[in-house]
């Protein structure tokens, strides 16, 4: 199979987060935070999703087959030169088993087109969690940390030469390579 520039990216991820396979096909890898920051263990979680043969769909069509139609919003992007949108859900009082305490989710996902012709598309969506104000400020403050997460997202594969990208990458950076 011949490889295409789009066939592997990165993106950095600070000291503490680790990654994870899934191992089913369409959830690829979850990257989580696995040491405390300050003491707290951050309620959050990134997971890569890659999706193949969507042919003719926008970016937005893919971004509500992964979030459901109940999205929040959706604005364009662009990773790294390819089109995508990010797009947000929030669902509120979600309950739990047991006596654990109601909480709300709120999910960013970045849906970019890996190629056009073949309909092959990268996911990468984040959650996050909260319970009362205090946390809820967290949440907003983990969601921004994402979005900045995703402004170092590159594209790695045959061709590409990001300046200095591989020297930047911190333990818990991730690179996906596709076989």
């Amino acid at each position: 199979m011949d490889r295409r520039p789009t066939d592997e990216w990165a993106f950095l991820l600070p000291p503490g987060w680790a990654r994870f396979p899934a191992g089913e096909a369409a959830a690829g890898v979850v990257y989580l935070p696995v040491e405390p920051m300050e003491g707290m263990i951050i309620p959050a979680s990134i997971t890569e999703t890659e999706l193949f043969g969507v042919v003719g769909r926008s970016p937005v069509e893919v971004a509500t087959s992964v979030l459901g139609d109940g999205y929040d919003e959706s604005e364009p992007v662009e990773l790294d030169g390819r089109p995508g949108v990010r797009a947000t859900n929030t669902r509120h009082e979600v309950e739990h088993a047991g006596d654990r305490p109601a909480v709300i989710t709120r999910q960013v996902a970045y849906v970019v087109s890996r190629d056009e012709a073949d309909g092959d598309w990268l996911v990468l969506s984040f959650s996050t969690v909260w319970d009362s104000p205090d946390t809820e400020r967290l949440a907003e403050a983990l969601v921004l940390f994402f979005d900045a997460v995703m402004t170092t997202f590159r594209w790695t594969g045959p061709g590409l030469n990001p300046v200095n990208l591989r020297k930047q990458m911190v333990p818990g950076s991730a690179s996906r390579r596709l076989p």
